[in-house]
Order: C-alpha cells, then sequence, then structure tokens
C-alpha cells in the first residue's frame, strides 16, 4: 500500500499547470501573496499597482493557493485550471463552480472558529486569575470551548462526506482531519480512485493509514520489551492475552492533550478494573524523573512501561504512533478491538463490553 501512494503522488506532483489569479486589493495594499498549501507553505508574491494584481504559476493540478495580503484580507482557492479572479476587499471570487463551493464552505468554517478564537482569547486574559469565580469561568470556557471544538470537526467531517467527488477533502484531510478517523473510515477516505487520491496534500492521510495498519482491528498485539519504573525489564505479555481486556495507553509526561485525556482513562480503570480491566501505560518520555513525576501527579496506579527513547521507542515503530495520546484495546485473546478511543467513545466500548 505504501509503494501505490507514493507512486501516486509521484505522479500527481509530475502533472504540473500554469494558472493565473487576477483580483483586487484594498487601497494600501502593496503586495499580495500567494501560499501554496500542499507544497509546505512555499510562497509567491506579487506588487499590487492601481489596487489590482495578477499571480502567475505552474503547480501542480488542483493546488490550493491562499492569495493575501498578508493580514486578514485572505481567500483560498483551487488552482484547477479555470479563470480565477479574487476580491481581496469584499471576499468575493469570479471563478469556477468548485471554487465558489468551496469559498461557501470557507465562510461557513470562519463563522464556527471565530467563536473559538473568542473562547480562546477570554480564556488566556484570565490565565492568571486565581479566583474562585475566575477559576470557574475558566472551567466553563474550557467546557465550551470542547464542545465547540467537537462541533466543528463534525462540521468538516460533514463537509468531506458531501464532497467526495471533487478534491475539496484533500484541503480538510490535508490539514489534520485524518487524526479523528478510525482505520476503517480513514481506509475509505484513501481509496484508489477517488479525485483527491494523489493531492499532495493528502501525503499525511497515507502516512497515517499506513500507520494504522499496524494497529487496526483485527489485528494480533505485538510485544514489547521495555522496564518498569524500577528500571526492571518487562514485557507487554505479562499483562495482554491473559484472558483480560487490557487498554496500551501511548502517552508522555510533557504531552498536554495526554494529560487532559488521562481523567476519562482513569475514571474507566477505576469502573472496570474489578472486572479484570487493566491499562498499561507505556511512555514516549526520555527522562525518568519527568515519567515518574508524571504518574505521580496524575494518580495513575496501573503498570508503566517504557525504554525512554522519546519518538524512537519501540512503541512508535511496532504500532506505527505518530502521535500522542493513542491506544489500543487488545481482548482476552491478544487481538486489538479498537484503537484511538478517547473520552466517551472509551466509556462507550467497555461499557459495550461489560454490558453495562
Amino acid at each position: 500500500m505504501a509503494a501505490l501512494a507514493l507512486c501516486a503522488l509521484c505522479a500527481w506532483a509530475q502533472d504540473n499547470a500554469a494558472f493565473t489569479i487576477t483580483g483586487e486589493a484594498p487601497q494600501d495594499a502593496k503586495m499580495v501573496y500567494a501560499i501554496y498549501n500542499n507544497t509546505h507553505n512555499q510562497m509567491d508574491s506579487v506588487a499590487v499597482t492601481g489596487g489590482k494584481f495578477t499571480l502567475k504559476g505552474e503547480k501542480p493540478a488542483n493546488t490550493f493557493v491562499t492569495v493575501t495580503t498578508g493580514d486578514n484580507n485572505a481567500i483560498t482557492v483551487v488552482a484547477d485550471g479555470q479563470p480565477i479572479h479574487v476580491n481581496l476587499t469584499n471576499g468575493t471570487i469570479i471563478a469556477s463552480s468548485l471554487n465558489q463551493k468551496f469559498l461557501g464552505i470557507q465562510n461557513e468554517m470562519h463563522q464556527a472558529q471565530e467563536s473559538l478564537i473568542k473562547m480562546s482569547q477570554e480564556y488566556s486574559a484570565l490565565a492568571q486569575d486565581t479566583t474562585a469565580q475566575g477559576k470557574a469561568r475558566k472551567a466553563e470556557l474550557m467546557g465550551k470551548f470542547n464542545e465547540e471544538s467537537e462541533k466543528l470537526t463534525q462540521k468538516m467531517k460533514d463537509i468531506v462526506a458531501a464532497n467526495l467527488d471533487n478534491v475539496i477533502p484533500a484541503y480538510y484531510l490535508g490539514t489534520g482531519l485524518f487524526y479523528e478517523y478510525g482505520y476503517d473510515d480513514l481506509k475509505k477516505l484513501c481509496a484508489e480512485g477517488t479525485p483527491y487520491y494523489g493531492h499532495p496534500m493528502m501525503a499525511m492521510a497515507h502516512r497515517q493509514l499506513q500507520a494504522l495498519e499496524k494497529r487496526h482491528p483485527g489485528l494480533k498485539y505485538t510485544d514489547l520489551s521495555m522496564n518498569d519504573m524500577d528500571g526492571k525489564p518487562v514485557k507487554l505479555s505479562q499483562w495482554v492475552g491473559k484472558g483480560n481486556y487490557v487498554l496500551v495507553d501511548f502517552w508522555a509526561s510533557w504531552c498536554g492533550p495526554c494529560r487532559q485525556e488521562m481523567p476519562h482513562v482513569v475514571a474507566a480503570y477505576e469502573k472496570y478494573k474489578a472486572k479484570g480491566f487493566q491499562v498499561v501505560g507505556v511512555s514516549f518520555d526520555s527522562q525518568a524523573e519527568a515519567w515518574k513525576k508524571g504518574v505521580a501527579d496524575l494518580g495513575l496506579s496501573w503498570p508503566q512501561i517504557s525504554d525512554l527513547k522519546g519518538w524512537k521507542c519501540a512503541a512508535a515503530e511496532v504500532y506505527g504512533v505518530n502521535s500522542i495520546p493513542s491506544n489500543i484495546l487488545v481482548d482476552g485473546q491478544g487481538t486489538i478491538v479498537a484503537c484511538d478511543l478517547r473520552g466517551d467513545a472509551l466509556a462507550a466500548k467497555l461499557a459495550e463490553i461489560y454490558g453495562e
């Protein structure tokens, strides 16, 4: 599969096409920049003359190009071989139906993102507020932020699902949305034959799928040889495949999202440990003291193992872990039944297993 994805990306990369973007900019604008989203954010620039500009280039077909004056005036278009005219003053375009559709989507997303930005700004302003009222407001903001973030993620998923007949999914999958899909769904989205399959922005999604190939449901778990917190050699097989469900939790003390997720894992462990449910933490730390302090600070009472090699640890290669938090849920016979269960998803899966 890796070879197929690589060939597809190489083939697309060779299919360059010329494009021209004309437009209008605010009268005080001196320069307009073109940021090519699928080429590591490479950038071109052109001078604005009399409030007008013309950008010309040659990039892989259907490159996403963000046209901006460098401030809040920005529009992203698809260089689809059709004439494109953008007005950075009023945020409108004259372009293909695909670009008209994409602009409408961007405007909807912008409105949703504005709410998150405002909440984040208010939270930052309260960072040093240690009063009871301040703490309560921060907790309220965090709850609302997480709720709105989930809605925004679902909105992007809906956009992808509604545009499988064009290249728009590549934009959202290529900017990190692929992390939100499980193996089966991501495999469908990365299937050969889709209009966006070989788009350069799909490179990370294809790599993520290759990683999930190592830990998706149905596979037998792979043993790990590491050390426990006392420095003694241990193996994952000391806990896994012994008749009980085991959550192998990949985390690190320095990982903020891991710390945010840990209360869910603690709650699950406390609820089901009497029924045999076990958790084994696999740390991506590189410093023993930081690892031990993290375990103590978070109140983690289950077994912990690590080889203290950071991202070069054995788990990263064996299970294709390229971001944390991550996990696999293994049944009593050593078969992976789920991966990357977070928050309510973990609670729901365990309730399904234990009948509650």
